[in-house]
């Protein structure tokens, strides 16, 4: 896995409350059960429906949004 990859997870890990470690398995497993643990119900139900379909999960992927974090956290390297 990239730096890149990597610090997004320990970010990600630290906003959901569980360790990069469990959030990095998560990730590869695919199950997202682990990291909705620590989060509201509303925000959990909403990336459940994210995580279940590739048509959203692509549009958030490559959304400016995203991209602009991907350089945010490459600039930092």
């Amino acid at each position: 896995m990239n730096s890149s990859m990597e610090k997004m997870i320990e970010l990600a890990s630290r906003k959901l409350g569980i360790s990069a470690e469990k959030l990095k398995s998560s990730l590869e497993s695919g199950n997202v059960d682990d990291m909705l643990v620590n989060m509201r119900k509303e925000d959990a139900d909403k990336l459940k429906s994210v995580m279940n379909n590739q048509a959203v999960k692509d549009k958030l992927l490559n959304s400016p949004e995203a991209a602009k974090i991907m350089k945010n956290m490459k600039d930092r390297q």
